[in-house]
């Protein structure tokens, strides 16, 4: 993108035209492990279609489908990893995770886990040794990268004072990230409370390798962040950290689910609240609560998003007639391209905003039509 955006001299509308476009990419991949992965659990395609789209949609992953944090890759490479693991695919399980590492080197403590549970399975030291080329490559170009950008191969970017490290107690962050009301994981992902049930279950049908798997890989995603100086994530949507715990924690349920039709009902209507919840940071930038911060607060809060919504709405409409609102502070306005199209372009704008918008429904329903009846017969 860099060397583009010397070019036009727009690198910052090629930096965000990237993200826009790689991020929607990343949630589909998502959905589709996450299918995939409730497939291997044994669930039927209804109730794996269902865990799938409802993680990535009916949870706070949703707002992340636009911005550029790596914390979707991450669980990308999670999901994989645990899908290849239980597949007998080991170099494959090491590639997801080597991508995991690209992603955030922190990735490298879940390593040990990838063993131990290889080992779990009866698959002895030739399947964790199959997983080591593919973890080395990415420990060799994450070592390169540094030495390129820092000048030191240990250096990943997190320096104090800036970055004090894991210096939170574990009991804050917890609390934290458990019942704070910008931050809490069950606000955010109404859905986990179904999650012990189903490990319980998974546990008594004889899934207790893959149950203590995904266990410790959320445990170890939760205790590193819940430690991390700023365990908040900084100004983000909701628990941010942890997200990749959530997303293979989620995914227990598919199974769990399918053996009776009121947990796949009690299942989708906690996906519909978390939509619900986190559809007004799609609509309005998370930042936007950030131009009149309220002192103690964490991140953006739930009813003040929704609030702001007719302010951004006001805003977008007349910006169409306002020149001076083209390169205006973005967290004024609606977060939807449409709006920022007729914002940039002014009432010109529009054409493009309702083309685009016909064609990307008319795709939805070309590739939803098809997977309808997939689903119907599984």
């Amino acid at each position: 993108m860099q060397p583009i955006g010397l070019v036009t001299g727009r690198l910052d509308l090629l930096e965000a035209a990237a993200a826009a476009s790689i991020m929607p990419l990343v949630g589909g991949a998502l959905a589709a492990a996450l299918f995939a992965l409730g497939r291997r659990l044994t669930a039927p395609r209804r109730a794996a279609a269902l865990v799938a789209v409802g993680t990535v949609l009916g949870t706070y992953v949703l707002p992340y489908g636009r911005d550029f944090f790596t914390e979707p890759l991450v669980a990308l490479g999670l999901v994989v990893m645990i899908e290849r693991a239980l597949a007998g695919h080991d170099m494959q399980a090491g590639a997801a995770l080597a991508f995991a590492l690209l992603a955030r080197p922190q990735s490298a403590a879940f390593a040990p886990l990838l063993f131990a549970f290889l080992l779990l399975r009866g698959r002895g030291l030739a399947a964790v040794a199959r997983t080591l080329p593919p973890l080395a490559v990415a420990a060799a170009v994450t070592v390169a990268y540094n030495l390129v950008r820092f000048s030191d191969p240990l250096e990943f970017g997190y320096k104090p004072p800036a970055d004090p490290g894991f210096t939170t107690p574990l009991w804050e962050g917890t609390t934290g990230l458990l019942f704070s009301p910008e931050k809490s994981v069950f606000l955010f992902a109404p859905a986990i409370v179904l999650v012990p049930l189903a490990a319980v279950a998974l546990w008594r049908a004889r899934e207790r390798a893959t149950v203590a798997f995904v266990l410790a890989l959320f445990a170890a995603v939760f205790g590193l962040s819940a430690t991390w100086w700023s365990w908040m994530g900084g100004w983000s949507w909701g628990p941010r950290l942890i997200l990749p715990g959530v997303t293979v924690l989620l995914a227990l349920l598919a199974p769990w689910i399918a053996i009776r039709p009121g947990r796949m009902r009690l299942a989708a209507a906690l996906f519909a609240i978390g939509f619900a919840l986190s559809l007004a940071a799609v609509l309005a930038p998370a930042g936007a609560q950030l131009l009149d911060r309220r002192s103690g607060t964490d991140g953006p809060q739930l009813a003040r998003q929704y609030a702001k919504l007719p302010d951004l709405a006001r805003n977008s409409i007349d910006a169409a007639d306002d020149a001076a609102a083209r390169d205006a502070d973005y967290r004024r306005y609606l977060a939807l391209w449409q709006a920022n199209a007729v914002r940039r372009l002014g009432p010109g704008g529009l054409i493009p905003a309702v083309l685009g918008t016909l064609v990307l429904l008319a795709a939805l329903v070309a590739v939803a039509r098809p997977l309808r009846h997939e689903l119907r017969a599984g």
